[in-house]
Formats: C-alpha cells, structure tokens, sequence
C-alpha cells in the first residue's frame, strides 16, 4: 500500500493511476508471453527432436490435428488450415510484441504529457509565491507540491518502465525462443505432411506451404521499438 500511496502522492492522482493500470497491463503481457515462450528449446540441437513432442506447441494441437486429417484425406482444406496456424502463432504471441511495443510508447505520451501538466501547475504556484513576497523554500515547497514532482516523476517513470520493457522484449531469452517457435511450427506443419502421406497429385501445393516468403509474411514478429 506504501507502494500505491507514493506513486499517487508524487505522480498526482489522475497520472498516478494511469501509470499503475498500464504497469498492470505491461506485466500481464509480459507473464502470458513468458507462459507461452518459456517450452521452446533454447538449445539449437534440440530441434533434431520431433516438433511434435515439444510442449511448446500444444496450443495448437486441434489445429494440427485437423491438418492431419486433411493431408491424409487429400482434402483441399489443407492450404486454409495452415493459414490458421500461422494466424493462430500471431494471435498468441506476436499481438503481445505488438501490444507492448503500443504499450511503451503510449506510456512515454503520457509521461510527457504529465511532464508539461506539472511545469504549467510549479511555473504557476511559483509565480504567484513571488508575487506575494514569499521565500524562496516556501516558493520551492509550494511549487513542488502542486506539480513540479508530477513533472519529474512522470519524466522517470516513463522512461525507466519504457525501457525497462525494451530490453526485456530484446533479451535472448524471449526474441530468441518466440523466432524459435516459428521455427518449431514449421518444422510440425511439414512432419504431418510426411507423416500423414499427401497424394502426389498435391505435392507441389503442399511444398509451397514451407516456402521461407510465405512464412516470413505470416509470423514476422513486431519486436522493434
């Protein structure tokens, strides 16, 4: 409580709750995208192992079994479920790139936003102690008391959480291991193509789903700044 009760003092109320929900919001993205991330091998000989096996993917198990019925009936379903799968991929990990990335710099906004809200109110209160012939502390206290400290703070504080959360989203630990699990979903996607035997007849559509393009343009992560 001690915790909530200095940030509302010092970032002011309106600013201070602003910068807990989004602090709220910042850290349930980066736990769900920890959840998600956490099962892929960060070893590269890992990957000699059956992407099938890998915890990691689970998530698209329904999918990946409706891909094997497909290939195995040579059903021409096969090329829209496996741009489900790619969706699928976007919708549980790269939207959280993409929503941190909108996190940050909506969060640096407000920072500068408090930061010209508490200049305006210091200027105003100091001012208007000079003109009453006040002294310079009780100026200073005065001024820092009706928004010279919701200028500073909210300067810091946008700064420290923002790039707090860039280096985390930069870190080998998450780029690595999300670029990894597109990796892992292709390689899965091609062993129930071999698995399950697709007719010759749909081959060369097949051998087109693993084409690098395709896959660069489905599962590109958002993680730049």
């Amino acid at each position: 409580m001690d915790f909530f009760r200095w940030i509302l003092n010092n970032f002011g109320f309106f600013f201070g709750t602003v910068f807990l929900i989004y602090l709220f919001l910042i850290i349930r993205r980066l736990t769900h995208l920890y959840y998600m991330i956490r099962q892929v091998p960060s070893d590269l000989s890992a990957l000699s192992m059956p992407a099938g096996k890998v915890n990691a993917l689970r998530f698209l198990a329904p999918l990946f079994d409706r891909l094997g019925r497909a290939a195995a009936g040579c059903t021409d379903s096969i090329d829209p479920i496996v741009d489900a799968i790619w969706s699928e991929v976007e919708c549980q990990v790269s939207v959280h790139f993409s929503a941190l990335n909108g996190y940050v710099n909506t969060l640096i906004l407000v920072g500068f936003a408090g930061t010209i809200f508490g200049s305006i109110g210091a200027f105003n209160e100091m001012f208007q102690g000079l003109a009453r012939g006040e002294t310079a502390a009780v100026v200073f206290v005065g001024s820092w008391n009706n928004g010279l400290a919701t200028a500073l703070y909210t300067s810091l504080g946008a700064a420290a959480i923002g790039g707090s959360v860039i280096t985390l989203l930069s870190s080998p630990f998450i780029m690595v291991r999300a670029k990894r699990l597109e990796t892992m979903v292709g390689l899965r996607i091609s062993e129930i193509i071999e698995e399950e035997g697709l007719c010759h007849a749909n081959e060369p559509e097949a051998a087109s789903f693993l084409k690098e393009p395709r896959i660069r343009e489905k599962t590109s992560l958002p993680i730049s700044s």
